[in-house]
């Protein structure tokens, strides 16, 4: 059994992951308000008229993109940031004689596959692909991209001899 300093230090690492995912939540919520501001402006320049300005579409476009990899990169550093913070209280765990932390991931069966879909981490793919499609849409047009699609398609189904 450890002593107690052991065990501040160790409550004090706990307090730390919570603030660090706090942290990390703040964030989200910072780029998901930014990408949901974005939309707005899009649908805002987008005009049914066709009257659309294409540099103006394409230089906002680009830069709401190019937040999703802002946002993606600082969610992958506070991953590797809480990971470490992980190992660290592991081994305060193990001075400590319990293990309340490791115990909770284990008894949830240690659901690393499931990490990687969750909404959080895809949620600045899913702004870039929506970005990239109403970007095709306004520029080429709703009709002309399903002919260029049915096209697209007929044409892979030909080369694989279905066609």
């Amino acid at each position: 059994m450890a002593d107690g300093v052991t065990f501040e230090v160790y409550k004090l690492l706990v307090e730390d992951v919570r603030e660090a995912r706090r942290a990390r939540r703040e964030l989200s919520n910072i780029f998901l308000t930014l990408n949901l501001a974005g939309i707005g402006a899009l649908g805002l320049i987008a005009q049914e008229n066709g009257d659309l300005d294409p540099a103006l579409f394409a230089l906002l476009t680009l830069a709401l993109a190019t937040t999703c990899a802002i946002w993606q990169t600082s969610m992958a550093y506070y991953t590797r940031v809480l990971k470490a913070k992980y190992e660290v209280i592991g081994r305060y765990e193990d001075e400590i004689g319990h293990a309340p932390l490791r115990d909770e991931y284990n008894a949830m069966g240690r659901l690393k596959a499931m990490r990687s879909f969750t909404l959080e981490r895809i949620m600045p793919l899913l702004f870039v692909f929506a970005y990239v499609v109403f970007f095709i849409v306004q520029t080429i047009g709703v009709a002309e991209l399903l002919t260029n699609m049915q096209t697209w398609f007929g044409n892979v189904l030909s080369q694989l001899g279905a066609g």
